[in-house]
């Protein structure tokens, strides 16, 4: 029993870590883009890159990002904020039932955007 529990731990652990790295990627991606809407493409798609590959725990990746800063008139200093949440099934490492099957670990990040890049 001990021994699942450590391994659940660890599982959730790599996911905090690679859901952190994830969001930072994200949110980096999207703050160089030059509109809101490429922002969020930007960021769902690096945030995916990030979390894909052997020894993943997510089973589904939700990304939201908030990219109105790419929208401000240049020289205004602005941010893109992006959430990433992974969903880490740990229900397989219970014995006996009544645990919970799936937890949600989530990051976010903030990056800023280059005030005096064109947004065009």
């Amino acid at each position: 029993m001990l021994v699942l529990l450590f391994v659940a731990g660890a599982r959730l652990s790599l996911a905090g870590q690679k859901t952190d790295a994830a969001a930072e990627a994200a949110a980096r991606a999207a703050s160089l883009e030059r509109t809101p809407g490429q922002g969020l493409e930007a960021a769902k798609r690096a945030a995916r890159d990030a979390l894909s590959g052997e020894q993943q725990a997510c089973t589904s990746v939700a990304v939201r990002a908030d990219t109105s800063g790419l929208a401000v008139p240049v020289g205004t200093v602005s941010a893109v904020t992006v959430r990433v949440e992974c969903r880490v099934p740990v229900g397989d490492l219970l014995l006996f039932g009544g645990g919970p099957g799936i937890r949600t670990v989530s990051s976010t990040f903030t990056s800023v955007v280059d005030a005096f890049r064109s947004r065009t």
